[in-house]
């Protein structure tokens, strides 16, 4: 008799694959061989059940679907890499555009460790000589724009993910509601904290989506909460050991300080600086969830997360850039999509 274990580990045959999509087993054959017509709407079923019981045979799938799709080079322009926001979402990416059967597609990462928009913008330019369409996450800055447009005029199509940029001739944008956003982290400080000093700390004031989030919160906290005071606006450059020395300095200048919205990176080294100086006291509003920030809410040390949805901001940006790259837009900003962002508490984390 098989045991449970054995049957986990054997491989999935063809008949399991038929049983699992409701076909034949002729039609798998058909499928797999080559030989003999199925139905596109049939093989992308098929490809979708086999993914998911891990079947041997799902590249050979996936090449069938392919037939003469064209070839498309897709390039994406994001933050450093030591952050795990920017990890998640390149493995995103890549993922699917490797499971994509409208095109034979082919990626191309980089990324950037300074928010310097000159290199920026040489990096765009740079996978505008490799690639077909570009997704972006980046500061906005003229040099930004210019690369932009630059690569609008060679028939490159440049859409921004997470963080918008102003360049007319950008092709798109898929990312959240950075005003709901900001207002949304105003709410919670507004419920949350202690009367005293609020703090917005930016990862750089050239990322829109950051600049938003803070205008956004600072104007509910003057509207709606007369019991907090607001603080100037520090920035992290995108670093956690920089995030770090810039609390402890903040903590020295604001010490009545209550409440803190990271609106961009470096979270988890504020977080090392908060529990340095003792202040664990202070409630932590971000906008970034790894692995520490997750075992940091459920700890009590971060209250709120305000998360960008890496997952589905991927899925729109990849499919808007499939589209795009098989009929491409007459006009600039044909893709404007709106990821709602999620918010995670100690309850929900």
């Amino acid at each position: 008799m098989e045991t449970k274990g054995a049957a986990l580990s054997r491989h999935k045959t063809i008949e399991d694959l038929a049983q699992k999509s409701q076909v034949s087993v002729s039609t798998i054959d058909r499928i797999l061989s080559g030989r003999g017509a199925v139905k596109p709407s049939t093989m992308e079923h098929v490809l979708t059940v086999a993914e998911q019981i891990g079947f041997y045979g799902t590249e050979t799938i996936r090449n069938r679907l392919l037939g003469g799709a064209p070839e498309r080079r897709f390039g994406f322009l994001l933050n450093s890499s030591n952050r795990h926001l920017y990890r998640s979402l390149a493995t995103e990416l890549v993922a699917l555009v490797k499971k994509s059967v409208a095109v034979r597609g082919h990626v191309v990462i980089r990324h950037l460790d300074d928010t310097d928009p000159d290199l920026a913008a040489s990096a765009l330019l740079e996978l505008g000589r490799e690639c077909d369409i570009i997704a972006c996450v980046c500061v906005d800055h003229p040099a930004v724009s210019g690369a932009v447009g630059e690569l609008a005029l060679k028939g490159i199509p440049v859409i921004a993910m997470i963080s918008d940029i102003s360049s007319p001739a950008r092709a798109g944008f898929v990312g959240s509601n950075d005003w709901q956003l900001g207002r949304t982290a105003g709410w919670f400080a507004s419920r949350l904290a202690k009367p005293g000093r609020a703090a917005v700390l930016v990862g750089s004031e050239r990322y829109t989506c950051q600049q938003v989030h803070e205008a956004s919160f600072r104007s509910f906290i003057r509207a709606d909460c007369p019991d907090l005071r607001l603080t100037g606006t520090r920035a992290t450059n995108e670093s956690d050991d920089i995030a770090k020395t810039v609390i402890l300095t903040l903590l020295k200048d604001v010490p009545d300080l209550t409440v803190l919205f990271v609106a961009g990176g470096g979270i988890d080294g504020i977080c090392d600086g908060l529990a340095q100086a003792g202040r664990e006291d202070i409630v932590v509003i971000g906008c970034e969830m790894t692995d520490n920030t997750r075992s940091l809410i459920s700890l009590g040390v971060i209250s709120v997360i305000l998360a960008h949805p890496v997952g589905e901001i991927a899925r729109q940006a990849v499919e808007a850039m499939i589209g795009l790259s098989l009929d491409p837009p007459v006009e600039p900003h044909a893709v404007q999509v709106t990821v709602p962002f999620s918010v995670v508490v100690s309850e929900n984390c």
